[in-house]
């Protein structure tokens, strides 16, 4: 039995400093298909009526990131330095049992560069996540618009204490 395939598209809003998260099915993720890193479409294609959205990255289901200057949609092993996207510059080494850590961080070696796989910069189906920035606003509120927005509560009517009378 295959697994159903989900798209989660995080949207960031810049002006109130929110993210919000729509899942897609295979059939609505359809459109999105072949748009690369920095192209911008309409939000119509996600539930946001009247929003354009900028796309500014993503990973896979195994968690590669996307990279901008990687062109095709494939897996692609890169060397990469200090500071580059998938880099974590971490390197751990043993330490004297006396000081109590088994392992502890130290910084990288300068100039030091890893080859490590990342995606391509163009959507497709093996894409789970793709991040997106809003650079032109609808009229309604996205909370709004994906049904976020928080509900009053029905009020219950109070119900009265009785009041205890002290006798003298």
């Amino acid at each position: 039995m295959a697994k159903e395939y989900k798209m989660v598209i995080a949207v960031g809003n810049p002006l109130s400093k929110k993210t919000y998260k729509v899942e897609l099915d295979l059939d609505g993720a359809q459109p999105l298909f072949g748009k690369k890193i920095g192209q911008e479409f309409n939000g119509e294609l996600i539930g946001l009526d009247g929003y354009k959205l900028k796309i500014t990255g993503g990973s896979d289901l195994s968690g590669f990131p996307m990279q901008k200057g990687i062109e095709g949609s494939g897996k692609k092993r890169v060397l990469l330095s200090v500071g580059s996207l998938g880099f974590r510059s971490r390197r751990y080494h043993s330490v004297p049992k006396g000081e109590g850590a088994k392992k502890k961080l130290k910084e990288t070696r300068k100039g030091e560069r890893r080859r490590k796989s990342i995606r391509g910069n163009t959507i497709s189906d093996s894409i789970r996540q793709i991040n997106c920035i809003v650079t032109k606003a609808g009229k309604a509120t996205p909370e709004k618009l994906l049904g976020l927005e928080a509900k009053p509560e029905a009020e219950a009517p109070k119900a009265e204490k009785p009041v205890e009378i002290k006798s003298k």
